[in-house]
């Protein structure tokens, strides 16, 4: 597998031949590839949740993994002997992340819209990783998502997530990627519109498909607000995994909220 950064003016000799072109769902093709290219951030999850149930004494947790995608994550918090609900709406990921989940009784995925979920269970740890919070480009959605978060929370509970920040977005706009991955190349074309507050990642496969992928930046200032509002409050803001602290300059958040 490889990632190549190629300039714009210089890809024309590197493009595959395009069929016709023809608009799929996000993940619908994407999803083939999930796990030889991104899985490793999940396992950076794993080391930060364990770290924050630990010091809460909490040796066997109830987890809700939203936008759980092909349940690296969920899989790898079950192996560790937590229960955990994945979700995630997009039926071709619950589909994968069902069948690496067979013979595991502690992990379950359910196909449904984290924007809209509902769940009578009490966790005692939330997640939303890989910057899936950014797919959400209303706050009016957001803010809805978030209260559905404290609801659900035990009153110790914390709430994990990332966000990509605009600094990020600005830093990879109009770069192309080629990525090859067992002999299957695709495109990975990313652009963002500051006025809009729009970042596009367009994903464009050899037989024509292409997956547009939108997603809006959250900067601390405008999360704490919606956190508030929702009944949370940030207790950590880290720039990495190593737990380095957030600055206005790092180009991701990872925050822990929990219960006002």
């Amino acid at each position: 597998m490889r990632s190549i950064a190629l300039s714009p003016g210089n890809i024309a000799g590197n493009i595959i031949m395009i069929r016709s072109r023809r608009k799929v769902g996000n993940y619908t093709r994407l999803c083939r590839y999930y796990d030889a290219e991104w899985a490793t951030f999940s396992k950076q999850y794993v080391d930060l949740c364990s770290h924050l149930l630990a010091e809460r004494g909490i040796r066997q947790a109830r987890i809700l993994d939203l936008a759980c995608g092909t349940g690296n994550l969920a899989i790898m918090l079950a192996d560790k002997g937590h229960i955990v609900h994945g979700i995630d709406n997009s039926s071709e990921m619950i589909e994968i992340a069902r069948h690496k989940a067979v013979g595991m009784p502690n992990v379950k995925f359910e196909l449904r819209d984290m924007r809209r979920f509902e769940s009578a269970d009490r966790f005692d740890l939330v997640t939303c990783a890989f910057d899936s919070i950014n797919y959400i480009r209303e706050t009016s959605d957001l803010k809805h998502m978030l209260t559905r978060v404290a609801k659900t929370l035990q009153k110790d509970g914390l709430f994990a997530f990332d966000s990509n920040t605009e600094r990020l977005y600005a830093r990879y706009h109009d770069e192309v990627h080629e990525r090859n991955i067992d002999g299957d190349m695709f495109f990975q074309k990313t652009y963002y519109e500051p006025d809009k507050k729009l970042a596009r990642t367009v994903f464009e496969f050899a037989d024509g498909a292409v997956e547009e992928h939108l997603q809006r930046p959250y900067d601390l200032p405008e999360l704490e607000p919606c956190l508030a509002a929702a009944g949370l409050r940030v207790i950590h803001a880290f720039s990495r995994f190593d737990r380095s602290p957030f600055t206005f300059e790092s180009g991701r958040l990872i925050c822990i909220a929990g219960r006002v």
